[in-house]
């Protein structure tokens, strides 16, 4: 009995220690805000940064549902591990009904991804492959300034901080 309470309690926090995936908000590393680098850097007009914004509200709203549904089974399955009711089979279901959610989550994004880079000119997505190409070095890039090997740009270091500094 004791060794199910802990094997539940084990999952619980596991559940719960990974990150909700951004939702309609748009929290995280993607949210919604200045555009001005990026306008600089890939020359965008501005009727594209509009058709851009545009798009990610709409992926919004096409999301928003599901996270709605997603947020009641967190907050369940929170407060069964504060009180000490879950057990691991309602942990493991609260599991496979959260990945099948998930699951509704990828083609959504991609296709509206694929809007997205329909908006860019070819010029444009070859610069920003590069940028993608950067992205995949910023767990180093963290790290680096975790340990205090890098300097942030002027400008950046309120944000840089934030990233960099556990």
């Amino acid at each position: 009995m004791t060794l199910r309470l802990i094997a539940a309690g084990c999952l619980a926090a596991a559940l719960f220690a990974q990150e909700p995936p951004p939702g309609p908000r748009m929290h995280g590393m993607f949210a919604a805000g200045k555009t001005t680098a990026v306008q600089t850097y890939l020359n965008l007009t501005d009727a594209q940064i509009a058709s851009l914004k545009q798009l990610r509200q709409s992926e919004g709203e096409a999301l928003k549902p599901i996270f709605q549904q997603m947020a009641p089974m967190r907050r369940s399955l929170r407060a069964q591990q504060e009180n000490g009711s879950a057990d691991a089979a309602t942990a493991a279901k609260a599991q496979q009904d959260r990945q099948a959610l998930e699951q509704q989550i990828a083609p959504i994004r991609a296709s509206f991804q694929q809007q997205a880079l329909a908006v860019l000119t070819p010029e444009q997505k070859t610069k920003l492959a590069a940028l993608q190409a950067a992205m995949a070095l910023l767990p180093a890039i963290r790290e680096a300034g975790a340990l205090n090997l890098l300097t942030p740009p002027e400008g950046l270091r309120p944000a840089y901080r934030r990233f960099t500094h556990p």
